[in-house]
């Protein structure tokens, strides 16, 4: 029902071309128009030019392969040369290609928690920033795609922004800085575009906040309630910031330093949509499409395509469907009942424990037992595969894949 609902409220994007190149306009909400990304439609296009095909001759999940090989080979060469962090054209293209994806996920968050403010375009933003968290935990060799993967951690990472969320909204900046980690500091000052000498500037201002508000052996306080240092307390902090690091910056500028950096806890925390002609983090001219990355070789798009069709990928991919089925038939009647519920008419457990006349901690209790019998058939059939067990960091990739074939089999149109 809420796929025909969605469908009913979103024009769908009939070529390759849209699909890659194009972003959701909300109105309310539902999708008022597809807004083409010039810089985006451009690099579609010249694709499309290159391998000579026509719009309609390659399937989109090839294409999102293509994308998605470019993304992981731009990340790998990031990292082997310490590059900056850039938004590479390819994840941008996939980022259009998600959008119904980020646009379901939106809508059935907005459903399932009616009491809190956010809107349904609060959520698409959300989701729809989080391109690259999907990214990374995608693996196409788990035998799903990308369309239904993305829904599943996008829907993780909402639950768990909204938890996040509300723990910080009840924290006083100062309350804010006592809970930070140096780690989160870090990725903060990070994400704020600062320089190498800005980073460590503001984090030992925060270091020194720390030791003076939160000395060791103090008796714990209700740290949401943290009220603003007074003036004396703004004068020990700056007075050792200046003895460690040789500086002569007074109270009143520490207190500006430590201020500018809860703005960017809370911007950090609460991530938005940049548009491709905003400002570059950390400087004054040149905007976000000047990082496009070049499209690499056709011979990409040739082995994603390749991919596709690979017949002992797919014949992998039928054994694996063939042990999970059996698999499933296997499990006794209560276990089949509870998973179909589950997966077929996305009951919550509470909603599933008042249909089977139980209580709701036996119904998880079932629910994660039932789950557990098919991972362990899924690991078995991938270790065979493979000739090896899967590595613990896939286990997570592996158990969502999982979830996505459930999901798959007692819903088959709903990806």
């Amino acid at each position: 029902m809420l796929l025909l609902i969605t469908l009913k409220l979103m024009r769908s994007r009939d070529t390759v071309l849209e699909l890659f190149s194009t972003f959701a306009f909300l109105e309310g909400d539902r999708v008022r128009q597809w807004l083409p990304e010039p810089r985006l439609r451009r690099s579609m296009q010249q694709c499309l030019t290159d391998v000579r095909a026509p719009d309609t001759g390659v399937s989109a999940h090839a294409w999102s392969l293509y994308w998605y090989k470019i993304w992981q080979s731009s990340q790998e060469s990031a990292l082997a040369d310490a590059s900056p962090v850039r938004i590479p054209a390819a994840q941008l293209h996939l980022a259009a290609y998600l959008q119904e994806a980020c646009y379901w996920t939106a809508q059935k968050t907005v459903q399932r928690f009616p009491q809190l403010e956010f809107t349904l375009a609060d959520y698409f933003q959300l989701a729809s920033s989080e391109t690259g968290r999907v990214l990374k935990g995608f693996n196409p060799g788990f035998g799903t795609n990308l369309k239904s993967y993305a829904p599943i951690v996008l829907t993780n990472f909402l639950k768990d922004y909204l938890r996040q969320r509300r723990a910080i909204d009840v924290c006083s900046d100062w309350a804010l800085l006592r809970k930070m980690s140096q780690k989160r500091i870090t990725e903060v000052l990070q994400n704020a575009g600062t320089s190498p000498d800005e980073r460590e500037e503001y984090s030992f201002a925060w270091t020194c906040f720390k030791t003076i508000c939160v000395p060791t052996g103090s008796a714990p306080v209700e740290t949401e309630k943290t009220s603003q240092p007074e003036a004396t307390m703004w004068r020990a902090i700056a007075d050792l910031y200046n003895r460690q690091r040789g500086a002569q910056l007074t109270a009143e500028q520490i207190e500006t330093r430590l201020t500018k950096l809860t703005r960017w806890i809370r911007a950090y925390f609460y991530p938005a949509v940049d548009s491709l002609n905003k400002v570059k983090p950390g400087q004054d001219s040149g905007e976000l499409q000047d990082s496009l990355a070049d499209p690499v070789a056709t011979s990409l798009l040739e082995a994603a395509i390749a991919d596709e069709s690979d017949q002992e990928r797919q014949q992998q991919r039928s054994r694996l469907h063939q042990t999970l089925a059996e698999a499933l038939a296997s499990l006794d009647a209560t276990a089949q009942k509870i998973l179909g519920l589950f997966y077929r008419e996305n009951l919550s457990q509470q909603a599933l424990a008042d249909r089977m006349a139980m209580s709701q901690p036996t119904v998880s209790r079932r629910l994660k037992k039932a789950e557990e019998a098919l991972l362990q058939k899924m690991l078995e059939n991938l270790r065979g595969e493979m000739n090896k067990l899967p590595d613990p960091s896939e286990l997570k990739h592996i158990s969502i894949a999982l979830k996505d074939w459930l999901a798959s089999y007692y819903r088959p149109g709903a990806s």
